[in-house]
Protein backbone atom coordinates (compact mmCIF):
# COMPACT_ATOMS: atom_id res chain seq x y z
CA UNK A 1 0.00 0.00 0.00
CA UNK A 2 1.45 3.33 -1.09
CA UNK A 3 0.15 5.21 1.97
CA UNK A 4 1.93 2.76 4.30
CA UNK A 5 5.22 3.06 2.41
CA UNK A 6 4.94 6.83 2.74
CA UNK A 7 4.22 6.55 6.46
CA UNK A 8 7.20 4.27 7.01
CA UNK A 9 9.45 6.69 5.15
CA UNK A 10 8.20 9.64 7.23
CA UNK A 11 8.70 7.60 10.41
CA UNK A 12 12.29 6.76 9.49
CA UNK A 13 13.14 10.36 8.65
CA UNK A 14 11.48 11.73 11.79
CA UNK A 15 13.38 9.22 13.93
CA UNK A 16 16.66 10.21 12.28
CA UNK A 17 15.92 13.86 13.09
CA UNK A 18 15.94 13.09 16.83
CA UNK A 19 19.72 12.94 17.32
CA UNK A 20 19.55 13.30 21.12
CA UNK A 21 17.15 10.37 21.49
CA UNK A 22 18.61 7.17 22.90
CA UNK A 23 16.33 5.02 20.73
CA UNK A 24 13.18 5.39 18.60
CA UNK A 25 10.41 2.89 17.77
CA UNK A 26 7.37 2.95 15.53
CA UNK A 27 4.24 1.56 17.20
CA UNK A 28 0.53 1.36 16.42
CA UNK A 29 -1.35 0.51 13.28
CA UNK A 30 1.45 1.42 10.86
CA UNK A 31 3.84 -0.90 12.69
CA UNK A 32 1.29 -3.73 12.53
CA UNK A 33 0.16 -3.06 8.95
CA UNK A 34 -3.45 -2.33 9.93
CA UNK A 35 -3.31 1.38 9.11
CA UNK A 36 -5.42 3.44 6.74
CA UNK A 37 -4.42 6.57 4.77
CA UNK A 38 -5.32 8.86 7.68
CA UNK A 39 -3.67 6.85 10.46
CA UNK A 40 -1.30 8.87 12.58
CA UNK A 41 2.34 7.83 12.75
CA UNK A 42 3.09 6.88 16.36
CA UNK A 43 6.72 7.16 17.43
CA UNK A 44 8.13 6.52 20.89
CA UNK A 45 11.58 7.78 21.78
CA UNK A 46 13.65 6.78 24.77
CA UNK A 47 15.21 10.03 25.91
CA UNK A 48 16.58 11.86 28.93
CA UNK A 49 15.44 15.39 28.01
CA UNK A 50 12.55 17.21 26.30
CA UNK A 51 10.12 14.63 27.63
CA UNK A 52 6.49 14.74 26.59
CA UNK A 53 4.44 14.41 23.42
CA UNK A 54 4.64 16.49 20.26
CA UNK A 55 2.16 16.32 17.40
CA UNK A 56 3.70 17.16 14.03
CA UNK A 57 2.29 17.62 10.53
CA UNK A 58 4.63 16.07 7.98
CA UNK A 59 3.71 15.85 4.29
CA UNK A 60 0.01 15.60 4.98
CA UNK A 61 0.37 13.04 7.78
CA UNK A 62 0.03 13.47 11.51
CA UNK A 63 3.05 12.30 13.48
CA UNK A 64 2.80 11.79 17.24
CA UNK A 65 6.21 11.67 18.91
CA UNK A 66 6.29 10.68 22.58
CA UNK A 67 9.54 11.00 24.51
CA UNK A 68 9.93 9.16 27.81
CA UNK A 69 12.85 8.02 29.89
CA UNK A 70 13.80 4.35 29.60
CA UNK A 71 12.64 3.89 33.19
CA UNK A 72 9.19 5.25 32.42
CA UNK A 73 8.87 3.11 29.30
CA UNK A 74 9.67 0.00 31.32
CA UNK A 75 7.34 1.03 34.15
CA UNK A 76 4.35 0.97 31.79
CA UNK A 77 4.59 -2.83 31.76
CA UNK A 78 3.98 -2.90 35.53
CA UNK A 79 1.06 -0.45 35.68
CA UNK A 80 -2.44 -1.88 35.16
CA UNK A 81 -3.57 1.42 33.65
CA UNK A 82 -0.96 1.20 30.88
CA UNK A 83 0.02 -2.44 30.44
CA UNK A 84 -3.02 -3.47 28.39
CA UNK A 85 -1.96 -1.13 25.60
CA UNK A 86 1.80 -1.03 26.19
CA UNK A 87 2.51 -4.76 26.03
CA UNK A 88 1.02 -5.43 22.58
CA UNK A 89 2.45 -2.15 21.31
CA UNK A 90 5.98 -3.24 22.18
CA UNK A 91 5.44 -6.76 20.92
CA UNK A 92 4.65 -5.40 17.46
CA UNK A 93 6.90 -2.32 17.47
CA UNK A 94 9.39 -1.63 14.70
CA UNK A 95 12.69 -0.47 16.17
CA UNK A 96 13.97 2.35 13.98
CA UNK A 97 17.04 3.31 16.00
CA UNK A 98 18.33 1.41 19.02
CA UNK A 99 22.14 1.49 19.16
CA UNK A 100 22.38 0.39 22.79
CA UNK A 101 19.58 -2.21 22.70
CA UNK A 102 17.34 -0.32 25.14
CA UNK A 103 14.16 -0.94 23.19
CA UNK A 104 15.23 -4.41 22.12
CA UNK A 105 15.36 -5.41 25.78
CA UNK A 106 11.97 -3.81 26.39
CA UNK A 107 10.46 -5.63 23.42
CA UNK A 108 11.92 -8.93 24.57
CA UNK A 109 10.44 -8.36 28.01
CA UNK A 110 7.03 -7.62 26.46
CA UNK A 111 7.08 -10.95 24.62
CA UNK A 112 7.47 -12.88 27.89
CA UNK A 113 5.30 -10.54 30.00
CA UNK A 114 2.30 -11.74 32.05
CA UNK A 115 -0.28 -9.89 34.13
CA UNK A 116 1.50 -11.18 37.24
CA UNK A 117 4.08 -8.44 36.63
CA UNK A 118 1.52 -5.69 37.27
CA UNK A 119 0.60 -4.23 40.63
CA UNK A 120 -2.75 -5.84 41.59
CA UNK A 121 -4.87 -4.94 38.53
CA UNK A 122 -8.15 -5.79 40.29
CA UNK A 123 -7.50 -3.39 43.13
CA UNK A 124 -6.40 -0.67 40.69
CA UNK A 125 -9.54 -1.19 38.60
CA UNK A 126 -11.77 -1.11 41.67
CA UNK A 127 -10.04 2.06 42.85
CA UNK A 128 -10.96 3.77 39.59
CA UNK A 129 -14.62 3.22 40.46
CA UNK A 130 -14.23 5.32 43.60
CA UNK A 131 -13.35 8.40 41.57
CA UNK A 132 -16.02 7.68 38.97
CA UNK A 133 -18.70 7.53 41.66
CA UNK A 134 -18.80 11.32 41.38
CA UNK A 135 -19.80 11.05 37.71
CA UNK A 136 -22.71 8.78 38.65
CA UNK A 137 -23.91 11.38 41.17
CA UNK A 138 -23.56 14.10 38.53
CA UNK A 139 -25.59 12.17 35.97
CA UNK A 140 -28.29 11.61 38.57
CA UNK A 141 -28.24 15.18 39.89
CA UNK A 142 -28.10 16.91 36.50
CA UNK A 143 -31.11 14.93 35.34
CA UNK A 144 -33.07 15.97 38.43
CA UNK A 145 -32.21 19.61 37.68
CA UNK A 146 -33.12 19.27 34.01
CA UNK A 147 -29.54 20.04 32.90
CA UNK A 148 -29.43 17.67 29.96
CA UNK A 149 -26.07 18.67 28.50
CA UNK A 150 -24.28 18.29 31.82
CA UNK A 151 -25.90 14.90 32.37
CA UNK A 152 -24.97 13.84 28.83
CA UNK A 153 -21.36 14.93 29.30
CA UNK A 154 -21.00 12.95 32.51
CA UNK A 155 -22.64 9.85 31.09
CA UNK A 156 -20.06 9.92 28.28
CA UNK A 157 -17.25 10.29 30.82
CA UNK A 158 -18.57 7.18 32.57
CA UNK A 159 -18.85 5.11 29.40
CA UNK A 160 -15.34 6.04 28.27
CA UNK A 161 -13.53 5.96 31.60
CA UNK A 162 -14.91 2.59 32.69
CA UNK A 163 -13.30 0.79 29.75
CA UNK A 164 -9.69 0.75 31.01
CA UNK A 165 -10.44 -0.61 34.50
CA UNK A 166 -12.79 -3.23 33.09
CA UNK A 167 -10.14 -4.24 30.56
CA UNK A 168 -7.67 -4.69 33.40
CA UNK A 169 -10.21 -6.74 35.33
CA UNK A 170 -10.59 -9.01 32.30
CA UNK A 171 -6.81 -9.01 31.67
CA UNK A 172 -7.31 -7.71 28.15
CA UNK A 173 -4.47 -6.70 25.85
CA UNK A 174 -5.73 -4.30 23.23
CA UNK A 175 -2.81 -2.41 21.74
CA UNK A 176 -4.79 0.73 20.97
CA UNK A 177 -7.84 2.54 22.30
CA UNK A 178 -9.33 1.99 18.86
CA UNK A 179 -9.39 -1.73 19.66
CA UNK A 180 -10.41 -1.38 23.32
CA UNK A 181 -14.11 -0.71 22.88
CA UNK A 182 -14.85 -3.75 20.70
CA UNK A 183 -12.57 -6.01 22.71
CA UNK A 184 -14.37 -5.15 25.94
CA UNK A 185 -17.80 -5.51 24.33
CA UNK A 186 -16.91 -9.00 23.12
CA UNK A 187 -15.46 -10.01 26.47
CA UNK A 188 -18.07 -8.53 28.81
CA UNK A 189 -20.96 -9.65 26.61
CA UNK A 190 -24.16 -8.40 24.96
CA UNK A 191 -25.59 -6.58 27.99
CA UNK A 192 -22.46 -4.42 28.31
CA UNK A 193 -22.33 -3.84 24.55
CA UNK A 194 -25.96 -2.72 24.42
CA UNK A 195 -25.56 -0.39 27.40
CA UNK A 196 -22.33 1.12 26.03
CA UNK A 197 -23.85 1.65 22.58
CA UNK A 198 -26.87 3.35 24.16
CA UNK A 199 -24.86 5.49 26.59
CA UNK A 200 -22.58 6.80 23.83
CA UNK A 201 -25.35 7.40 21.28
CA UNK A 202 -24.29 4.67 18.88
CA UNK A 203 -27.77 3.25 19.39
CA UNK A 204 -30.29 6.13 19.32
CA UNK A 205 -32.30 6.40 22.53
CA UNK A 206 -34.05 9.06 24.62
CA UNK A 207 -31.74 11.07 26.85
CA UNK A 208 -32.93 9.50 30.11
CA UNK A 209 -32.47 6.01 28.65
CA UNK A 210 -28.91 6.82 27.58
CA UNK A 211 -28.12 8.16 31.06
CA UNK A 212 -29.56 5.04 32.64
CA UNK A 213 -27.41 2.91 30.32
CA UNK A 214 -24.27 4.69 31.53
CA UNK A 215 -25.14 4.07 35.16
CA UNK A 216 -25.90 0.44 34.28
CA UNK A 217 -22.29 0.17 33.06
CA UNK A 218 -21.12 1.50 36.41
CA UNK A 219 -23.33 -0.96 38.27
CA UNK A 220 -21.89 -3.84 36.24
CA UNK A 221 -18.35 -2.72 37.03
CA UNK A 222 -19.20 -2.31 40.71
CA UNK A 223 -20.65 -5.80 40.90
CA UNK A 224 -17.46 -7.21 39.45
CA UNK A 225 -14.91 -5.16 41.37
CA UNK A 226 -16.25 -3.57 44.57
CA UNK A 227 -15.18 -6.49 46.78
CA UNK A 228 -11.54 -5.56 46.06
CA UNK A 229 -11.95 -2.30 48.01
CA UNK A 230 -11.68 -1.51 51.69
CA UNK A 231 -15.04 -1.00 53.48
CA UNK A 232 -15.09 2.80 53.20
CA UNK A 233 -14.40 2.86 49.46
CA UNK A 234 -16.76 -0.04 48.89
CA UNK A 235 -19.52 1.95 50.56
CA UNK A 236 -18.85 4.87 48.18
CA UNK A 237 -19.03 2.65 45.11
CA UNK A 238 -22.05 0.70 46.31
CA UNK A 239 -24.00 3.88 47.11
CA UNK A 240 -23.30 5.24 43.63
CA UNK A 241 -24.29 1.96 42.00
CA UNK A 242 -27.55 1.95 43.96
CA UNK A 243 -28.51 5.34 42.51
Amino acid sequence: MHHRDTALDIAARTAAAEPDALAVALVGSIATGTDHPHSDIDLIAAARTDLGTRVLHVEGRMVTLTRKTPTELAAALTRPAEAGAAVPAWRTARLLADPDGILHDLQRRAHTWTWAETDDPDRWAAGELVGLAEEVHKVHGMQLQGRARAAAANRLILALALAAPMAAAHRLLYGSENDLWDALARTEGPAWARAWDTATGLTPAPHHTACRAATDLYRTAATRLAHHLDPADRATVTFAADL
